[in-house]
């Protein structure tokens, strides 16, 4: 196993694997997380995706993410097993994010981040800086976190995503990329926002559906473009959130609540104000 990788199977110390995580992630600004969780409860996720969300690969400039041709995020809703919490916030990620971010972190976005057969290699870039008219972005602490769980497994095939290692700490990517992991169904990969990186070609005949997720301090929010006026960076239904604790549902207060036809901002519903200790 590579040093940019940590293994969370089964009889491994969590706590110790959590802080080599965390060792690897603030000095590479990158880090996968080796079986995370149970392949086969992704398995019945990734059945219930498809048939809860039936277009999640059609091309959608209004209704997805998405600025890459042939790559898009498609919105979901939280529910069945997709809101399992092994899946939905494991809790080794929830306790990263809190010493990356702060214990106040909220879950920005959830979504179906899909590759199509046939995209191309994207451009290298960071997901989002603070900053970016001034070199000031290296001396500060991460504010945003990308958590990417593959439902098939990203290889030379389906297309892996690639990396520029430490570049969160020099906001420029020289050369060619030098990390592009293969990730198996039950593994993930988290990075820091400011990491260089690209989605690499989709030489598949399938599609490549990718649950991905974005972290943040309280006071950051990420914004979709103009163009997606229909897009909904995070649903999650009613009767789910209903049965999660105080502290979750102020975890996920930038949601929306999906309530048959309605849709009710999760802050609505008496979460709690940004900000609140979690």
């Amino acid at each position: 196993m590579s040093d940019e990788r940590v293994s969370f199977a089964p009889g491994v110390d969590r706590e110790a694997a959590i802080e080599q995580a965390l060792t690897v992630l603030r000095r590479e600004g990158v880090v996968v997380l080796d079986d995370l969780v149970d392949p086969a409860l992704l398995a019945r996720a990734k059945a219930e995706i498809e048939e809860n969300e039936p277009d999640h690969a059609r091309v959608d400039p209004v209704r997805n993410y998405g600025p890459y041709k042939g790559r898009h995020t498609a919105p979901m809703c939280v529910q069945g097993t997709l809101a399992d919490r092994a899946i939905f916030l494991p809790k080794p990620i929830e306790k990263i994010a809190i010493e990356m971010l702060g214990n106040n972190f909220l879950v920005d976005s959830m979504g179906l981040l899909v590759s199509l057969p046939g995209a191309e290699d994207q451009r290298g870039h960071p997901d989002g800086t603070l900053f970016p008219e001034v070199r000031i972005e290296p001396m500060l602490p991460c504010f945003a976190l990308a958590f990417s769980m593959p439902l098939v497994p990203m290889d030379e095939v389906s297309g892996r995503t690639a990396f520029w290692r430490r570049s969160h700490r020099t906001m420029e990517a020289k050369g060619e990329h030098d990390y592009a992991p293969v990730v198996a169904p039950g593994s993930a990969i988290l990075w820091d926002f400011r990491t260089w990186h690209c989605g690499l070609a989709n030489r598949g005949e399938r599609t490549r559906p990718v649950i991905y997720s974005v972290f943040s301090r309280y006071w950051w929010v990420e914004i979709h473009p103009p163009v997606a006026t229909k897009y909904e960076k995070f649903l999650i239904a009613r009767d789910v959130y209903d049965q999660f604790p105080p502290k979750l549902q102020r975890r996920v207060g930038r949601a929306k609540l999906v309530d048959g036809d309605q849709l009710v901002s999760a802050y609505e519903v008496g979460c709690g104000a940004i900000g609140v200790d979690l």
